[in-house]
């Protein structure tokens, strides 16, 4: 199945083997910022654990190896940033949305999130679920 991975679901799959075999299927997608947000989460400390620099760049260098990545451009970010209102983003919310659309640029299936509220209503042509 064709998924894209955001941090949180990135960040289960190095605590969980079963979201990590997930995460290892072929056909598996996620943007560079995914991985920016996933060393945050596990070099910060906020989640009740904390991992070193260079062991949380290594896991996600190992996690995401066989992964596909999908990025933005300048102008389907500011394409995406024009119907925002119309989607009800407003502050940070603009990270999920701009993880969704780049779902949607991948035709993924799923989108893989521990924070499905974050996300209620800016599926395209894919579904949320957790991972």
């Amino acid at each position: 199945m064709k998924r894209y991975w955001d941090a949180s679901a990135l960040v289960d799959a190095l605590h969980d083997s079963r979201v990590e075999q997930k995460a290892l299927e072929p056909e598996q997608w996620t943007r560079a910022h995914a991985l920016v947000e996933t060393f945050a989460t596990l070099t910060g400390g906020r989640l009740g654990f904390r991992y070193l620099p260079d062991d949380a760049a290594a896991l996600i260098r190992e996690l995401t190896q066989t992964m596909n990545f999908v990025e933005l451009d300048a102008a389907e970010t500011l394409g995406a940033l024009d119907v925002a209102q119309q989607r009800g983003v407003r502050g940070g919310r603009v990270h999920d949305w701009l993880h969704a659309r780049a779902a949607q640029k991948a035709g993924v299936e799923e989108l893989l999130t521990d924070n499905l509220s974050d996300f209620a209503g800016l599926e395209d042509g894919f579904s949320t679920m957790a991972p």
